[in-house]
């Protein structure tokens, strides 16, 4: 029973120690990580997105070949329309 009346006097320090332990950590560790992972994190944002401009713009030049052709080869059908009777 003494043990437990003393556990009960401690357990408000306890927690606090704990409490404050944790607040440190968080505060010299993990803030400072959480910065460094949010720089990485906009710097890899940003590459991604050159990487999708320039897919986009690849995909649009494609599609630009793409249209010249069925163009030259529409104009070819209606030059052999005119041709054969």
């Amino acid at each position: 029973m003494a043990f437990a009346a003393r556990a009960h006097h401690l357990l408000p320090y306890v927690n606090f120690l704990v409490a404050t332990t944790a607040l440190a950590f968080q505060t010299t560790v993990l803030y400072p990580w959480h910065v460094q992972l949010d720089t990485a994190f906009h710097t890899l944002k940003g590459e991604q997105a050159e990487i999708l401009k320039g897919y986009h713009d690849a995909k649009l030049r494609r599609f630009a070949q793409l249209e010249a052709r069925m163009e030259g080869l529409e104009r070819r059908m209606q030059a052999l329309d005119r041709v054969t009777p």
